[in-house]
């Protein structure tokens, strides 16, 4: 037989089509299986990456929503607070407010908050910032600009005052980026009303009106009229996207356009890398009547973290599967000894399959547990079903006693919006996806813990569960607490900053005076003591009229000085500022030269003004000398004058102004403007930007405060490259304008007696000497009291000339009193170089009073000592003397009480004591008191009750004796006596209560 009979047939071609027809169906079967299941995957992955986005996307949507939400309940509140304080707050009130705001810390993008008011008037509307704060170097550059100028501001203006709610201008420059390149920008404004017109313009806004046509029209012209500006703030987009982002926001490219999504309104992430984002979204936020344009774009980091080799893993393994059972199969056809090899082979590849499931879990599992915020899953029951390491240290509970507390005792108290998301309400979750809340938590010893809760719902075996992240905020909440107490010792440091430039501003002023007074003694010292050494010398006149010439110029740095601290004498009159400027007219041209275009424009029926003449002609020229300086002698000059009405609302905002009827002097150049720095320094004395030798820094400072001590004000408006324009308003007078001066002739002295007074004997000397050149009997006093007795002693005095500033009891002006009481017809002339409320009453001479500054020529000393002689009056009839008055003395303690009715009587007077404010009352219904002394401290109604009560009357003069400072307490009208006191200072008082008999007429009791 032939050994092939022994072995196994051959197989048919039809039984090796079946068996490869079933490798071959298994195999297909298996890959259509791998590859549903790979699409699956891989459909759900991209699922979840775009649920993510799309969170992502509406959750910094409504973050932007929310926070400009915020912004403009910011500006409300600044809104109300205006509103709240008619007609408007001052500077330094809105400077604290909105510092309580802590704008950069909590506020993240605001600039700053301003208020911009319109003004009323002739010529284009204009509406200029008259506040914003913080008054940092950048906002100051707001300050005087006319937003109304440019038509992207005018526009959102407009629309927040007809609408009378908030408005969001377009994208624009902010005015405090100066002239770098800076940030985009963008303005919100609510309107300013009157409170009727705020009310009418909130119910406009609300549409509840019945005849809306109607009414909108009557409440747009009523508040149209009761409008006064806006309150706005000014957002820097870079500064205030920044402080939204988060710290993922890194993997999203975010941008933000202004109405269209177009590359000019770009005005936040305008650079994206090249290619194309795999997620792209746009959504439209509306905030204040604008749209804003939010684009949402994938980085390539947010895309490799939202990767997943799930899908792959599963086609990688479903191919080997289908192929495995594809050949096992194959050998179950060839037979059972290569099938058990195969499935020995198929279980070692599923177990390795099994091993990588298992290693991609731990992966998953340690990532959990060392992640930085505590990972929380819950399931319906609201039993926690896993606790990752950092949930154990947080919150103090190991994985075995958490893993079935219910999750609601971590947050202890009420919280209802996390017992909606644990309650798995519908309303708390968007698209799976829950709020993010920042809760209060409690660790395992009871101690609270600030927490920020992220999570989403998922589905457990068909019942729902939920996953979340805890992040601890303690450390950040720490940060916040450190940064505040930070901000506190910048806030203190910056004080001690400003107040170390203050004394550096007195050191300037104190080295400038010094600088040039010395050189104009040193002129003085050079000339006289050359004329010393040599007095015969040819040149001796030469040299006398050089130190006559330094004195001027000491003289005019005084009076400058004086002008600037509003200390000089005044001698206004009632004048036309139209006319000042035709007779100064030439003497402009001149000084300006002819490169210099002098324009004037005068307002019809101009009104008058109360002014000195003189200092009002030095500042025009000052001002016209600094703008043809500025222009470097070509450009135009230009001076208005215009009438003009300030009202509350401008002087509420505007420092130094008060509200009424001005005459308005505008002097604007065409030169060359002036930087911040050195507007905000302008009007400081001796500060000049000229070259050394060429200016002193005078002549602002005096100008300021010669409109200052005559009632004005003075605004300064320059911009570089442009021009400056200096705006002086003078108060309006109402009387007809003053004739103008005589010429004087010249004095020729005369025979009449005059007393000088004068602490100084060197100046005694002087003038004395002077004074009999001009053939004057003269008698000498050094001091006040040392008049007095010399007009007791009955010498025939015709003048008093005394000094303003000396030591001594008695004040000048009450020397002045006393003196024109012993000798009635009396003539007075004050002579000072510093006459701060001596010779003076708001800064201007009383009516009567007589002023020769120092230093003064012998010629200026004869025309004014002639003049006030030949103005004497004849002298009036003398009185009958007083009687002396009864003084009532109010103290409990009785020696001192004694004591102080021994002194009064010492001096001439009578007195009675007694030990209570009631006793005093009863003596005074009894009558004869003339004048009462009162302690403060007294039993039962207290000293200051007992003044308050006797202030009503104006015929019984009070002084309060106390040894402490009582500040506004002290009722008006009501003098004030120091403890411990001596006898001088009760002459003093006394001798005040008999002049102000004397000048009512009254007459006293027995």
């Amino acid at each position: 037989m032939p050994m092939s009979a022994n072995l196994p047939p051959e197989p048919d071609s039809a039984a090796r089509l079946l068996r490869r027809a079933l490798a071959l169906g298994t195999l297909c079967a298996g890959l259509a299986a791998t590859a549903l299941v790979w699409n699956g995957l891989r459909e759900g992955h991209d699922r979840e990456v775009r649920a993510e986005f799309d969170y992502r996307v509406r959750e910094l949507q409504a973050r932007i929503a929310r926070r400009m939400a915020t912004y403009q309940q910011v500006l409300r509140g600044a809104q109300a607070y205006a509103l709240a304080t008619p007609p408007l707050p001052g500077a330094a009130a809105f400077r604290t407010y909105v510092g309580t705001l802590q704008l950069r810390q909590d506020y993240p993008g605001i600039q700053g908050i301003g208020i911009a008011l319109v003004e009323r008037g002739a010529g284009p509307r204009r509406s200029s910032v008259v506040m914003i704060e913080p008054l940092d170097v950048m906002n100051r550059r707001a300050l005087g600009y006319d937003m109304f100028a440019e038509p992207v501001r005018r526009a959102a203006m407009e629309r927040a005052r007809d609408t009378g709610d908030a408005a969001l201008s377009g994208q624009v420059r902010l005015v405090q980026e100066g002239s770098g390149t800076g940030q985009p920008g963008f303005l919100m404004y609510l309107p300013l009303y009157t409170q009727a017109a705020q009310g009418m313009a909130m119910d406009a806004a609300n549409n509840v009106t019945n005849n809306v046509s109607n009414n909108a029209d009557n409440n747009a012209q009523q508040r149209g009229r009761a409008f006064q500006g806006w309150v706005y703030g000014a957002f820097r987009m870079h500064d205030f996207m920044t402080g939204l982002n988060g710290e993922r926001e890194a993997d999203l490219h975010v941008a933000v356009y202004d109405a269209t999504p177009e590359p000019p309104n770009c005005m936040y992430g305008c650079a994206y890398p090249d290619g194309t984002a795999r997620l792209d979204e746009l959504r439209t936020i509306a905030v204040a009547g604008r749209p804003w344009i939010l684009r949402v774009r994938s980085n390539p980091v947010f895309e490799e973290r939202m990767a997943s080799q799930q899908a792959a893993w599963a086609g990688v393994a479903g191919i080997i599967v289908s192929i495995l059972s594809a050949l096992l199969v194959w050998l179950l056809a060839q037979g059972r000894d290569r099938a058990r090899q195969l499935a020995r082979r198929i279980t070692e590849d599923l177990q390795r399959s099994y091993g990588k499931l298992r290693h991609e879990r731990s992966r998953l599992i340690s990532i959990l547990d060392n992640a930085n915020d505590a990972f929380v899953a819950m399931d319906a029951a609201g039993a926690i079903t896993y606790w990752n390491a950092q949930a154990e240290r947080i919150f103090g509970w190991n994985v075995a006693e958490a893993l079935g507390r219910p999750l609601r005792h971590l947050f202890p108290g009420e919280q209802p919006e996390l017992d909606r998301l644990l309650a798995f309400d519908d309303s708390a979750f968007e698209n799976g996806r829950g709020q993010r809340l920042e809760l209060v938590a409690a660790t395992r010893e009871g101690l609270p813990v600030p927490v920020e809760l992220s999570c989403s719902r998922v589905d457990s075996d068909g019942a729902p569960a939920l996953h979340g992240f805890i992040r601890d905020l303690s450390a950040s909440k720490a940060a916040a607490t450190r940064e505040a107490q930070r901000q506190q010792d910048l806030q203190q440091a910056r004080q001690a900053l400003s107040r170390a430039q203050k004394l550096e501003a007195v050191g300037k002023l104190t080295g400038g005076v010094a600088h040039d007074f010395n050189n104009v003694l040193q002129v003085i010292y050079g000339n006289v003591q050359a004329v010393a050494m040599a007095p015969r010398a040819p040149d001796t006149p030469r040299r006398l009229a050089g130190a006559l010439a330094a004195v001027e110029r000491g003289a005019n740095l005084s009076r400058q000085l004086l002008a600037f601290a509003r200390r000089q004498p005044l001698a206004p009159v009632v004048i036309n500022l139209a006319r000042l400027l035709r007779n100064i007219d030439d003497l402009l041209h001149r000084a300006l030269g002819e490169g210099i275009e002098l324009a004037t424009r005068v307002e019809a029926g101009l009104w008058n003004t109360l002014a000195d003449l003189n200092q009002l002609e030095n500042v025009v020229l000052n001002l016209a000398i600094n703008a043809r300086d500025a222009m470097a002698g070509q450009g135009q000059l230009t001076i208005e004058l215009s009438n003009a009405v300030l009202d509350e609302h401008y002087a509420a905002v505007v420092p130094d102004a008060v509200p009424g009827d001005y005459v308005l002097l505008a002097v604007s150049d065409t030169g060359s403007g002036m930087p911040p720095e050195v507007q905000e320094r302008v009007f400081e004395p001796f500060f000049t930007t000229k070259p050394e030798g060429e200016g002193t820094g005078l002549g602002l400072s005096m100008a300021y405060g010669f409109v200052r001590q005559t009632g004005g004000h003075i605004r300064l408006y320059s911009e570089v490259g442009v021009g400056t324009t200096m705006r002086l308003y003078f108060p309006r007078s109402g009387a007809p304008e003053a004739a103008p001066p005589d010429v004087p002739p010249p004095a020729t002295g005369g025979t009449e007696t005059i007393l000088l007074v004068d602490d100084d004997a060197d100046v005694r000397e002087t003038v004395t000497a002077m004074l009999r050149g001009l053939r004057y009997t003269v008698l000498e006093a050094a001091d006040a009291d040392e008049a007095i007795r010399v007009l007791r002693t009955g010498a025939p005095v015709d003048l008093l000339f005394t000094d303003v500033v000396m030591p001594g009891t008695l004040p000048v002006s009450e020397l002045a009193r006393v003196a024109r009481h012993l000798r009635p017809g009396l003539a007075v002339l004050f002579t000072s170089g510093y006459t701060q409320d001596a010779a003076q009453h708001g800064g201007q001479l009383e009516p009567g009073t007589h002023l020769l500054s120092k230093p003064y020529r012998r010629d200026e000393l004869a025309t004014k000592v002639r003049a006030v002689l030949d103005e004497r009056s004849d002298p009036p009839p003398q009185d009958s003397p007083l009687a002396p008055q009864r003084v009532l003395v109010v103290e409990d303690n009785d020696d001192l009480r004694d004591l102080t009715c021994e002194m009064i009587m010492a001096l001439g007077w009578q007195a009675t004591g007694v030990g209570s404010a009631e006793a005093a009352l009863e003596s005074l219904e009894a009558g004869g008191i003339g004048a009462v002394f009162t302690d403060v401290e007294l039993p039962g109604m207290s000293g200051l009750a007992l003044a308050q009560r006797l202030a009503d009357n104006p015929e019984l003069p009070v002084v309060i004796v106390s040894g402490r400072a009582l500040g506004d307490d002290v009722p008006p009208g009501v003098r004030f006596l120091f403890k411990p006191y001596r006898i001088d200072a009760v002459e003093e008082i006394l001798a005040q209560l008999r002049l102000q008999r004397q000048e009512t007429g009254e007459q006293g009791m027995d």
